[in-house]
């Protein structure tokens, strides 16, 4: 996707470095979700000059994109709380630990993950008509 906005890769990979594990309580949205709302506002911006006002159709349409996204997802995974998705309390360093040593990430965030891209790549495919 970097590579279709243009963006050089370095800075923007920062921009949600420090949104680990729901921000290490894990009481809020999956960081997938986050990630995948920023670029479908973004992508409906494409053009803009100016921020998008109250009624503006750009702006009507990325909360249909992320509307969307965050419905399906919750058919799909049933959850957008990340605690409740990985099963880790991300307050708690023993949970930290047993995402990784087992691998929990590879049946859940992985699979949301690809949720997450297609979703976006499609909608990439109907801003391109």
């Amino acid at each position: 996707m970097r590579e279709d906005t243009g963006w050089d890769a370095s800075p923007y990979q920062w921009a949600a470095a420090g949104y680990m594990g729901a921000i290490n309580s894990g009481k809020t949205i999956c960081g997938v979700l986050f990630g995948a709302s920023i670029y479908l506002g973004y992508l409906s911006g494409i053009g803009s000059t100016d921020a998008p006002d109250l009624k503006d159709e750009k702006r009507v349409n990325a909360i249909r994109s992320v509307n969307e996204l965050f419905n399906e997802f919750i058919e799909r995974f049933g959850e957008t709380d990340c605690r409740a998705l990985t099963g880790c309390d991300w307050s708690k360093k023993e949970d930290i630990k047993r995402y990784f040593k087992d691998e929990i990430y590879k049946d859940t965030c992985f699979r949301q993950f690809e949720y997450a891209v297609e979703k976006c790549i499609n909608e990439k495919s109907l801003a391109n008509r």
